[in-house]
């Protein structure tokens, strides 16, 4: 069921408006700061850092976690290895394609940025109440949570008696 009611306009618009500024707060880090990194690259590594596999995740379903298209993502996995932030082996699988995973450096870097996006985000929080930060913080996880479900959710495809229901 869809909500449209003001309440959910407002919400919506204010999280437009928070994302918006959040993405605002980290360009002026990168424009500062030639070792910040790129909010894709932030997430990439974070992805690889949650990998549930030793031998790393392949490049097209790093792309799909990141929701963006392989091209990109295959540039930036070279950008980062060049960097010796990433290490590629062949996949086990299947030798024809290749895995990815964070490569010591490529820790210690998403460590550094995390603290240094953390200290941006903590000046700007610093005066709120701790209660208010653990409210904020199990709200945004549970919406986190719940747009993780939907996605996935959108991925999965449908049931024959779905579809047999939705074309009557």
């Amino acid at each position: 069921m869809h909500t449209t009611t003001p309440s959910a306009t407002h919400l919506q618009e204010t999280l437009g408006r928070v994302f918006g500024q959040f993405a605002k707060m980290i360009a002026r880090r990168q424009a500062t700061d030639p070792q910040a990194m790129s909010r894709t690259d932030y997430s990439l590594l974070g992805i690889l850092e949650h990998c549930p596999h030793e031998a790393g995740i392949r490049i097209s379903a790093l792309a799909t976690a990141v929701g963006h298209d392989l091209s990109t993502i295959s540039r930036r996995v070279s950008h980062l290895e060049g960097q010796d932030l990433l290490e590629r082996a062949p996949d086990p699988s299947d030798g024809r394609a290749f895995t990815v995973c964070l490569s010591p450096a490529g820790r210690t870097a998403l460590r550094d940025e995390r603290i240094a996006r953390t200290g941006l985000l903590g000046a700007i929080l610093v005066d709120w109440p701790a209660t208010d930060l653990a409210e904020l913080d199990r709200l945004l996880t549970r919406l986190s949570d719940d747009l993780a479900a939907d996605a996935e959710a959108a991925h999965r495809p449908s049931s024959p008696s779905t579809i047999a229901r939705t074309a009557s």
